[in-house]
């Protein structure tokens, strides 16, 4: 028996916009992934789509009835790899009576890939098959091209060419190969619209038994910014009075913080940021005007992702603000903690980027300074000994270099480097390679 999902009981107008966009997608007999950061509610938009009695009537019409969908959870499997998945998608055809199949996968990785192949012969060339893989995160990280591009052709074997998939993962992807023809644009799942955070309330109440005043409800949403994760946890922290919403937003969400729950899934939100997207949130709770950025592509991908917005600053600037008081307060939090780390990266072919929570800076390095540079970088905060650095740095040449001259190398990227860091973090004492005496030599992280 398939599964029975919560979002089957939704209001069937649930995040309407995404949907939307995805159903189209399907409709056109196109492949779509979605993204979405930890608990913005992705794989809440899939299984609505995959259960909801009216999802596909409303979205899909005339064709509604000529649509199945298999749903893996990939967080559920013990492996996670392409062995497991497509024995779950070949069972799942055969449990749902979908695919008249009836060989039983192998562990065999190219057995299980002809059975499954066999499996979508059988199934009605008219049906419009939709294999949907959630939790893709970890598989898509392991998972080499051969397996895209099989999927690409297990397509290819359907008559109609009815044969389309929906990947849920936190971060896009990448380039999927032969697959990628298929794919249309993406569908990012970001904070919930106002409508569908009352609806989550209203769910929230039924289920913890309550109901909330209109003025409760209102200052719910506007501490959590609608994101779905921390808008359960406050409600329910609201429930069992851990919570005053009578206090000022700044001191709801430091209420809000001390929830383990509520700190672990910011957390896994900051986590899921890659570090310059982290840096530029730093600089925003720092309220540094956002034209000082150095990357708009990447405040782009913020803002589609749903924690950066733009307001409409002084004399028709611009300027931006993370997307609630809870993520903000959580931010301020990580930069204070952070204020004297210092991220020093090796960029080919001569740069090195020197990164903390006051700004960043590029410098040019020669050739050795570089080449030592990358030897300390590879393992940050490590003691490096000192052979391993001579041979790294002057390769062929290395028998007769002294430790004497590595010193005078190191001397000279300190002279480089330190005077930017310094003021960056404002102490003078700060050098970027510590000595460990007649060990070695190591990468300083600051504070």
């Amino acid at each position: 028996m398939p599964p029975i999902y919560k979002e089957a009981s939704f209001r069937a107008d649930y995040r309407e916009a995404e949907v939307r966009q995805i159903m189209s997608a399907l409709y056109r007999l196109r492949s779509i992934a979605i993204t979405g950061l930890a608990g913005m509610g992705k794989s809440n938009v899939v299984r609505f789509i995959v259960s909801h009695p009216q999802a596909q009537p409303r979205y899909l019409k005339d064709r509604a009835n000529d649509y199945a969908f298999i749903h893996v959870d990939c967080a559920g499997l013990a492996n996670n790899d392409e062995t497991e998945i497509l024995s779950e998608i070949a069972a799942q055809l055969r449990r749902d009576g979908i695919s008249t199949c009836s060989a039983a996968p192998s562990p065999v990785s190219g057995s299980t890939r002809h059975i499954l192949k066999e499996s979508i012969l059988s199934v009605e060339p008219d049906l419009s098959l939709v294999l949907v893989l959630d939790y893709f995160d970890e598989a898509a990280a392991k998972l080499d091209p051969a397996f895209f591009n099989y999927l690409f052709h297990l397509r290819n074997v359907r008559p109609r060419g009815n044969l389309s998939y929906i990947f849920a993962t936190r971060r896009p992807m990448g380039h999927l190969h032969e697959l990628q023809e298929l794919l249309d644009d993406g569908c990012t799942i970001g904070p919930l619209s106002t409508k569908d955070a009352l609806d989550s309330i209203r769910r929230d109440e039924a289920r913890l038994g309550c109901t909330f005043e209109a003025a409760q409800r209102a200052v719910l949403i506007a501490c959590t910014g609608r994101h779905p994760g921390f808008l359960k946890n406050a409600c329910e922290l609201l429930f069992s009075g851990k919570v005053d919403a009578s206090l000022a937003d700044g001191e709801i969400a430091r209420q809000l913080l001390r929830s383990d729950r509520v700190r672990n899934l910011c957390e896994e939100l900051w986590n899921d940021l890659t570090p310059a997207e982290q840096d530029i949130l730093l600089s925003v709770a720092r309220e540094v005007p956002l034209s000082q950025s150095v990357d708009n592509d990447r405040v782009a991908c913020l803002e589609q992702a749903g924690v950066l917005v733009r307001i409409k600053g002084g004399q028709g600037g611009l300027e931006a603000a993370i997307f609630c008081p809870l993520f903000e307060t959580f931010v301020r939090e990580v930069e204070s903690a952070t204020s004297g780390v210092v991220h020093i990266t090796a960029v080919y072919p001569n740069q090195m980027r020197i990164e903390t929570a006051n700004g960043e800076e590029w410098i040019t390095l020669s050739p050795k300074l570089f080449a030592l540079l990358m030897a300390l970088t590879e393992a940050p905060g490590q003691v490096i000994p000192i052979d391993q650095i001579i041979s790294q740095v002057y390769g062929n040449e290395a028998m007769g270099v002294t430790n004497a001259a590595l010193s005078q190398l190191v001397k000279r990227l300190r002279e480089v480097i330190d005077p930017h860091a310094q003021r960056l973090i404002g102490d003078h004492t700060y050098t970027c390679v510590e000595t460990i005496r007649s060990v070695g030599y190591r990468l300083n992280l600051g504070d």
